[in-house]
């Protein structure tokens, strides 16, 4: 028998587990992941280099964020709950190519790409997720988080203030604008990281 979706996002979903969640505003919010060091790509620190901890999120290959485990849970339930229509993920750049060479893209903030709002999935009680279109652009393409002036100053992610109004949010969109997605070669990137690790230790669960 149906439930409701545990947001309680328009329809009963048809196994208890999925249901739409349409962004119906031309707004967004900002989602933070921990870049590979590994990588010139703008991919998640899937070994683990930064914390200790290999890392799941965001989970391009399915074109979702908290798909995998918990990762600022009360930040995406604010997304599904509201209008908003972006999730914006950024990153701090930790290339260890690009310190090397001295690059200046090296250890700023940047925005580097978005995952349109599609789907809710609930996979547990205290945990869902959202699905939907993902682009990502490279670092030199990438939107400077120094650029939202409220941001500039801000220097841990869990101190931002997330959601961004509707002209925040077409200025990221209009910079990306003609600029070439590269979630392809991304998910090529990602296949390599992992490769260097054992199949028990990245499971996604």
């Amino acid at each position: 028998m149906p439930t409701k979706c545990l947001l309680g996002l328009e329809r009963p979903c048809r196994n208890g587990r999925r249901c739409k969640s349409q962004g119906s505003e031309k707004r967004g919010r900002l989602q933070f992941f921990y870049h590979s060091p590994s990588s010139e790509d703008p991919v998640r620190d899937v070994k683990g280099e930064q914390t200790g901890k290999l890392k799941f999120e965001p989970h391009i290959e399915r074109n979702a964020e908290n798909y995998c485990v918990r990762c600022y849970q009360d930040n995406i339930r604010a997304f599904l709950r509201s209008a908003e229509k972006y999730l914006f993920l950024c990153t701090t750049c930790k290339s260890k190519v690009l310190a090397e060479r001295k690059d200046k893209l090296f250890g700023k903030r940047f925005i580097v790409g978005y995952i349109e709002k599609g789907k809710c999935i609930r996979w547990a009680e205290d945990r869902v997720a959202t699905q939907g279109p993902a682009k990502l652009y490279s670092f030199k393409d990438a939107f400077p988080l120094a650029q939202l002036r409220h941001l500039r100053h801000v220097k841990n992610f869990r101190y931002m203030k997330r959601d961004l109004t509707q002209k925040q949010t077409e200025k990221i969109l209009h910079h990306f604008k003609g600029r070439t997605d590269i979630r392809q070669a991304c998910l090529k990137e990602l296949s390599r990281l992992k490769r260097s690790l054992a199949r028990s230790e990245y499971r996604c669960r």
